[in-house]
């Protein structure tokens, strides 16, 4: 068969039965009078029975679904939430999927399952800490939600909760918290040099008075260290006053 001849037999067939398209990373069923007749269809150009029939064809490939949703924390602050959910269709499953959820899988079954699990998650934290530990209410979330979801024809990957949004009233008391606690601790660490100040100021005094006690319990024993400190201070120039001790001996000084 020449290649003219096959692309005549090819319209010829194509104006008696229907065909679609698969492209690559999707799958294909056929359908007759709405049931399935046909394994997955990799990509390609398949033909089916007009009358009667059609191709119904699944993304296969890693998508993204995001939606909003509302949930209350621990202490019951209510909180919107925007989850964004990365997954795949199992094509195995494929069959299953169709007949048991149809193309609206997201809706029927992966989102409601998202949320019920952030609820519960979200649940058990209170509000002020979740801001800081979203990331671990996250794993939580992930976690959850694949166990949820095994031996379904969905594969999640991974949940990301991209914003929350609390009232304006509680983000405003979470912020005036906020800064009450930096002040409380500049003022500790304020009271903390004070302390250190203070402390540092009374070994110095100590020191000095238990030097001076030394110093005059030295001299009280041995009046000749004054005139040997008036030596050791002398500049080498002569003194502008004279001191005369009670035993006639002259004491430089200035």
């Amino acid at each position: 068969m020449t290649k003219l001849t096959k692309i005549l037999a090819l319209g010829a067939l194509a104006l008696v039965a229907g065909c679609g398209q698969v492209d690559s990373g999707h799958a294909g069923l056929k359908l007759s009078w709405g049931k399935v007749v046909s394994a997955p269809l990799g990509p390609g150009l398949w033909f089916y029975n007009p009358i009667g029939g059609s191709l119904v064809v699944y993304d296969c490939r890693e998508q993204r679904t995001d939606f909003k949703m509302t949930a209350y924390t621990k202490d019951v602050q209510s909180a919107d939430f925007n989850i964004v959910v990365t997954y795949a269709i199992d094509r195995t499953k494929l069959v299953g999927l169709h007949n048991e959820i149809g193309t609206r899988y997201v809706e029927k079954i992966l989102n409601p399952v998202v949320i019920g699990v952030t609820k519960d998650v979200v649940g058990q934290w209170e509000a002020d800490k979740l801001i800081n530990g979203r990331e671990k209410a996250t794993r939580e979330i992930v976690d959850l939600v694949r166990k949820a979801m095994n031996g379904r024809p969905i594969t999640v990957s991974n949940v990301v909760i991209a914003n929350i949004d609390y009232s304006d009233v509680f983000e405003k008391a979470i912020e005036d918290k906020q800064v009450a606690m930096q002040n409380a601790i500049r003022a500790k660490n304020r009271t903390q040099e004070i302390e250190e100040e203070a402390r540092q100021k009374l070994i110095t005094a100590e020191a000095e008075a238990k030097s001076m006690q030394i110093r005059g319990d030295a001299l009280k024993a041995n009046p000749g260290l004054v005139q040997l400190e008036a030596v050791a201070k002398w500049d080498g120039k002569a003194p502008q006053t004279l001191v005369i001790g009670s035993d006639s001996t002259p004491i430089l000084g200035k």
